[in-house]
């Protein structure tokens, strides 16, 4: 289902702004220096007069390493435009695990309901593909549609971005019954509405807050009142300036945010079977062509050195986890030639929820679990690669879509022994 863009008018639905309120908060969190804000700014301006004329807008800029001088201060930067700089609410150390991100979003929250903002947008500060179109994608279903949280929908890579396409998307679809493009809230839209009920919830001292909540904030909203929304912004570049993480890390990072989520909120997921479109302002893209500038091509071969090398050294953890016939489909498939090597989706999916519930009975150390899925997930990659490498673009996104499916039709296969 997609929905195309309105242009005409931007009246909002219920009652009318209060006097003073701004139309339109725009957060953005930093970590040290202005250029990424800056830049951030002339997007906005840009954004705001080629498509909401005469709304107010509030750009809220949250950095922990502020000056003193500048924490508090508003700056006016014509049409309609506010610069206000913020320290994170908490007193808690910055650190690596994401709880900076959280505080900021935490303070954006706050300072928005302060300002009695009808919407709320969150942009990104590294990605370095945004336009001021991508102001109007996100604001104008809140701000005229009346959509209480909406997602974007970037176009990607060829193979870009298969943490997210072959783990976090078709695990949280079977679970929680979303069509989601992207469930990964490190961009946004919200109603005040609905950051006022982000801000109530008790999140946010939890180490879901801390290492996953990009993962939790669509969570959250899907068993609420506000309407979903998706809407296409484009490409997602983002800035090189950072080094890439370790695979095994970030594996068990994302995979112990999500695991940590289903266990939170299993009420909402248990009952729940199949799952349904969600609405998308715009045409949905397809895959680019081949890999891009900012996805380095991928090797397949390399990839099962991996995998083989995790069969060798963590077989003692995967017997714990594993189920005995999906840890013998993989001795086997570990002794394939890469020619013949082909992990399927349903073993993948069955994999996937053996590692969730060793997560939640805790047979060991749960980053001992989570980390050790990275080298089955190399698998997967290079399965998904071996597969497609030949066929046109088409054919990966419809890879994608068919693991979906499989992972909610294993779902009992989960749930059954959850319960």
């Amino acid at each position: 289902m997609t929905v195309d863009h309105p242009h005409e008018s931007l009246t909002p639905p219920g009652e009318p702004k209060e006097s003073g309120a701004t139309d339109l908060a725009i957060g953005v969190i930093t970590t040290g220096g202005t250029a990424p804000v800056d830049s951030v700014v002339k997007i906005v301006r840009d954004g705001m007069a080629a498509h909401f004329g005469g709304l107010t807008a509030d750009v809220i800029h949250v950095d922990g390493t502020l000056a003193d001088d500048r924490a508090g201060q508003i700056e006016e930067i014509g049409e309609g435009l506010r610069l206000v700089h913020a320290r994170p609410s908490s007193t808690l150390p910055s650190t690596d695990d994401g709880s900076g991100w959280s505080e900021g979003l935490r303070t954006v929250l706050g300072l928005a309901r302060e300002r009695g903002a009808r919407g709320l947008v969150m942009l990104n500060s590294e990605i370095t593909s945004m336009t001021p179109e991508w102001i109007r994608c996100l604001g104008e279903p809140v701000l005229s549609e009346g959509r209480g949280f909406v997602l974007p929908v970037y176009q990607r890579g060829r193979y870009e971005g298969t943490l997210t396409q072959l783990f976090v998307v078709p695990l949280l679809r079977a679970l929680f019954g979303h069509q989601f493009w992207y469930p990964i809230a490190d961009e946004f839209a919200c109603s005040g509405e609905a950051a006022e009920f982000l801000l109530a919830q008790d999140v946010w001292t939890t180490d879901i807050a801390r290492q996953g909540l990009e993962f939790w904030l669509p969570v959250a909203m899907s068993g609420q009142s506000f309407p979903f929304a998706q809407s296409v912004l484009g490409p997602r570049a983002v800035s090189s300036q950072r080094p890439p993480a370790p695979l095994g890390p970030t594996v068990g990072r994302v995979a112990s945010a999500l695991f940590a989520i289903a266990e939170r909120h299993e009420a909402a997921w248990l009952d729940v079977r199949g799952s349904e479109p969600v609405p998308v302002f715009g045409v949905p893209p397809g895959p680019a062509s081949g890999t891009t500038a900012r996805a380095a091509p991928i090797d397949p071969e390399r990839m099962l050195v991996g995998f083989r090398q995790g069969v060798r050294d963590l077989l003692p953890i995967w017997e714990r986890i594993l189920a005995p016939d999906d840890l013998g489909d993989m001795l086997a498939l570990s002794e394939y030639p890469s020619s013949e090597f082909r992990m399927g989706d349903r073993l993948w999916a069955r994999v996937v929820y053996d590692f969730l519930l060793a997560y939640r009975a805790r047979v060991m150390y749960r980053s001992h679990i989570t980390q050790s899925l990275a080298p089955l997930y190399l698998g997967r990659v290079a399965s998904l690669v071996l597969e497609t490498r030949l066929r046109p673009d088409a054919a990966v996104a419809q890879s994608m879509e068919r693991l979906a499916r499989v992972f909610e039709d294993e779902k009992p296969y989960l749930v059954d022994r959850w319960r």
